[in-house]
């Protein structure tokens, strides 16, 4: 089911072609009546597809994996135009979420309970207790804009194998390829009041989503500010909260590291997605003895390969952002750490949508050398004079998603990840590191953040 009809008019809202700027679809939007009716129908939903056995339930989740792969081409065209994304990177993401979708329909297949004997509490030697894993029920899943398929896979495909009902809301400025989605899921099997999509505007649908006592478990991927709002809503309930928020990760390159394979991997860590990515590597800290070689270098690669264009040719790396007011904001972080003592390398130029790859010399008292993530290819670099000093620029983030470290002594690089505060952290390899089968959160840290945006939000709403 794609919405609910509430039988009053649906305002449309328009999809556009990222590198064209043409409309390419509209697209019905839904409102609080529409997302309050979807789910109540999806408690009906819930009951229909908990029914089912679990290896029914796997056996549909790997017809519609089949179907995705058969329609990678089509689907990855439709990334593209709707995201901005260059096709490989399409046709890569469309594969993964084929692959994730099945890796949970198998995984479902080992939720095995236990049997634990209670013979460690007097009195009850004779007994035993069984456990069996239960779904939750109705669960939400909010899409962000950058990886469609990806972000809507790990989340949808996750609560559909546990045997819950799925209410998806993708990002509004790219949904189609949700839709699409949602549609093979439901010609796969999976019945239409058991997954259903809702379109539009995040500040209205939200709300009702994460304030609704018929939800029992929301994953979100987005902005800390976000997440803060909807954490708020969901504690009145105690409903569970999945997020994936902000990060301004760092990749740290020691003295005795190998330059060119660290510039190769800051390359693949930043473009991807033209460096819309939360775990991107979106902060670069050398130590000065080897930072004017990683440097030149970087600009040499960046001029070979940091090629845009208006449309998704062979030869474009780096296409637009997801739309001009983005690409105007990342201008606009620039502007502000030239105020604050940056300096501009190469790039620096934005057209429309575009905002051309970009080194930046920054100061570590900068804000995006803290906490302001910029999501566009800008690789801002922070030149230290030792260990101590490039991991403690690292952890100046309240953000600590990903991190890593560039060194011949695998020793020494492990020393140093350890010291991190980051969850993931990466040996001779960029950031952009997400095994489908790994935890993906922040430290603790992050909580503190949080709290500060949530105090600053209320300020700034009176």
């Amino acid at each position: 089911m794609t919405g609910i009809d509430t039988g009053a008019p649906q305002e449309m809202f328009a999809v556009h072609d990222k590198w064209t700027g043409e409309v390419i679809a509209h697209v019905p939007a839904d409102d609080a009546e529409s997302t309050r009716r979807a789910l109540e129908e999806a408690q009906q939903g819930f009951a229909e597809w908990s029914r089912l056995p679990a290896h029914r339930r796997a056996a549909i989740l790997e017809r519609f994996a089949d179907s995705l792969d058969e329609q990678n081409e089509e689907i990855a065209e439709l990334l593209t135009r709707e995201t901005g994304k260059i096709i490989s990177d399409a046709r890569a993401e469309i594969a993964a979420a084929a692959r994730i979708f099945r890796g949970f329909a198998r995984e479902s297949l080992r939720h095995f309970g236990d049997a634990i004997p209670l013979d460690r509490q007097p009195g009850l030697e004779g007994d035993l207790m069984l456990t069996k894993h239960e779904p939750l029920g109705v669960v939400a899943a909010i899409v962000a804009f950058n990886f469609p398929a990806e972000l809507y896979a790990h989340k949808v495909a996750a609560g559909l194998a546990g045997g819950n009902a799925v209410v998806v809301k993708p990002a509004d400025k790219n949904p189609l390829v949700g839709n699409r989605m949602t549609a093979l899921l439901h010609a796969a099997g999976v019945p239409t009041r058991a997954l259903i999509v809702l379109n539009g505007r995040g500040s209205v649908i939200g709300p009702e989503l994460s304030a609704s006592p018929l939800i029992r478990a929301i994953s979100f991927t987005g902005s800390s500010r976000v997440g803060v709002m909807i954490a708020e809503n969901a504690a009145r309930n105690m409903t569970r909260t999945f997020m994936e928020l902000s990060a301004n990760d760092a990749l740290l390159v020691l003295d005795d590291a190998d330059i060119d394979h660290a510039v190769e991997e800051s390359l693949n860590g930043r473009l991807l997605a033209n460096g819309q990515v939360c775990c991107a590597t979106k902060r670069i800290v050398l130590h000065c003895s080897i930072a004017e070689a990683f440097i030149a270098r970087l600009r040499t690669r960046l001029a070979e390969v940091g090629v845009t264009g208006d449309s998704p040719a062979p030869g474009v790396k780096v296409g637009p952002l997801i739309s001009e007011d983005a690409a105007a904001g990342v201008e606009a972080q620039v502007a502000a750490a030239l105020a604050q003592g940056a300096e501009i390398v190469s790039g620096g130029v934005r057209r429309g949508a575009h905002y051309e790859p970009t080194i930046l010399r920054v100061p570590e008292t900068c804000d995006i050398a803290t906490d302001d993530e910029v999501f566009g290819p800008v690789f801002s670099v922070i030149v230290v004079d030792d260990d101590d000093a490039a991991v403690r620029v690292s952890n100046s983030s309240s953000f600590g998603l990903t991190g890593a470290v560039f060194s011949r002594d695998i020793y020494r690089a492990y020393r140093i990840a350890d010291r991190l505060e980051a969850a993931l952290v990466s040996i001779n390899g960029s950031n952009n590191y997400r095994p489908d089968g790994s935890s993906f959160g922040g430290t603790s840290r992050a909580a503190s953040v949080a709290r500060d945006i949530s105090r600053r939000s209320r300020s700034t709403r009176r």
